[in-house]
């Protein structure tokens, strides 16, 4: 090999490196071309270049993955008959309950990253869905959002844990600071009353006045383990058939609902350490999210109650909830 091929090689072994790197920060880190040039020390032409050359060299592939059923006709069709502001659809056939989530928890972070987010105050619940919804995000998303945990954790330590890191994550993907509970979601009524006499405690109940938007799980009391009531021990099995008894089909940051959206007076109200429901209603963006046919007359009530004026479900909660208004 000659001292220019030699050179050559080298020169497209770099070249080769730095496209790489380029795609890397792109699509694994979903950075934007000023982002990546400021990393790399290039011209955000020379990103543009590069992605383009590796898409043509075969290092990046594109595949646009389009659904068999688009459900655009019944999303219209629940936004008008519920007055919701806006309803997302996922198709729920044939997939098992994790995909289902999953799916459900992508759709409504895509949402959410549609939104005006930069400036805005943005409160999230807790659950296995809003996990999966805020993983899903990018690394870094373009704004500066505040996050806000809207409940306290279940009490025992790992899931209050999982709780507040759960707020830190969204936070970290803004680049900001949260604004946190350290509390379990249920006390009895004099530990809340020395809790929110805490500095810390309430400048995070301040903040939920100047929430825009509300990321909300929607619970079914009707089932076993869709509740976090239930599945986290917060409330016992007498005190559920209580509720039960009196109408109550769902929960929203432990707030028990019935069939018609009212709040019932479950005994928690002076114990739950939350955001109230006079901060919740005043929020422009109160976005259920839900997957499941089990969840269907749960989400019925929480549309209902007006706590959520935005849904983003799957098709066979759609479905459900159409027959049950006809």
């Amino acid at each position: 090999m000659s001292a220019r091929e030699a050179g050559d090689a080298v020169a497209g072994s770099e070249s080769q490196r730095l496209m790489l790197k380029v795609c890397y920060q792109a699509y694994r880190r979903h950075l934007s071309h000023k982002e990546i040039a400021a990393n790399l020390g290039i011209s955000r032409f020379q990103v543009a270049r590069l992605l383009r050359a590796a898409l043509d060299a075969g290092y990046v592939s594109v595949n646009i993955l389009e659904p068999e059923r688009w459900h655009s006709g019944l999303e219209t069709e629940l936004e008008e008959r519920l007055g919701l502001k806006a309803v997302i659809i996922v198709d729920g056939e044939e997939v098992d309950e994790s995909e289902l989530r999953s799916r459900v928890a992508d759709a409504a972070g895509r949402f959410l990253l549609e939104q005006a987010l930069d400036g805005a105050v943005i409160g999230i619940s807790l659950g296995e869905t809003m996990q999966r919804l805020v993983a899903q995000l990018p690394a870094r998303v373009p704004g500066k959002a505040e996050v806000v945990q809207l409940i306290g954790g279940r009490g025992r330590a790992s899931a209050e844990v999982s709780s507040i890191t759960l707020a830190i994550d969204l936070a970290r993907r803004f680049g900001t600071e949260p604004h946190l509970l350290f509390a379990p979601a249920v006390v009895d009524s004099a530990q809340r009353e020395a809790l929110l006499a805490h500095d810390d405690l309430r400048a995070t109940f301040d903040t939920f006045a100047r929430l825009d938007i509300a990321v909300l799980g929607i619970g079914s009391l009707t089932e076993a383990t869709t509740s976090r009531l239930r599945y986290g021990g917060v409330i016992d099995d007498e005190t559920h058939r209580a509720l039960l008894r009196r109408g109550a089909v769902a929960d929203v940051l432990s707030y028990v609902l019935t069939d018609d959206g009212t709040v019932l007076s479950s005994g928690l109200e002076d114990r739950t350490i939350s955001i109230g429901l006079d901060d919740l209603r005043r929020t422009p963006h109160r976005i259920g999210v839900a997957s499941g046919w089990r969840k269907s007359r749960a989400v019925r009530a929480a549309i209902a109650s007006g706590l959520v004026n935005t849904l983003v479900t799957d098709s066979q909660i759609a479905s459900a909830i159409i027959s049950g208004e006809r």
